[in-house]
């Protein structure tokens, strides 16, 4: 009987373990997910990327438990993008590992 006990404890502990790592695992999951990853742009009226037209740069949304990224309309086909920050259902943040 004392081992049953000991038994159900341990599996109690390792649930609670797992409630409480749950989401900060989930979030270290999603901050690698390319989809997540929102960029800032610079977009450009030629390919020589001469004359700079605007700025622009992705928002986070989120709905139906699902996160994902609002990419802006550039009217354009040249521009550069860079790497600006991670949407999370805990809203955009920074990875503490961040590459760029």
């Amino acid at each position: 009987m004392k081992r049953v006990q000991n038994l159900a404890i341990a599996i109690a502990a390792v649930g609670a373990t797992t409630v409480a790592f749950g989401p900060a695992e989930a979030l270290v999951r999603e901050s690698w997910d390319p989809s997540l990853v929102a960029y800032s742009y610079v977009y450009y009226a030629d390919a020589a990327k001469t004359e700079v037209l605007g700025y622009a740069w992705d928002t986070c949304g989120e709905g139906g438990g699902n996160v994902y990224v609002l990419k802006p309309y550039i009217p354009t086909p040249y521009y550069d993008e860079t790497p600006a920050f991670v949407c999370s259902g805990m809203g955009p943040y920074l990875p503490p590992d961040w590459p760029y």
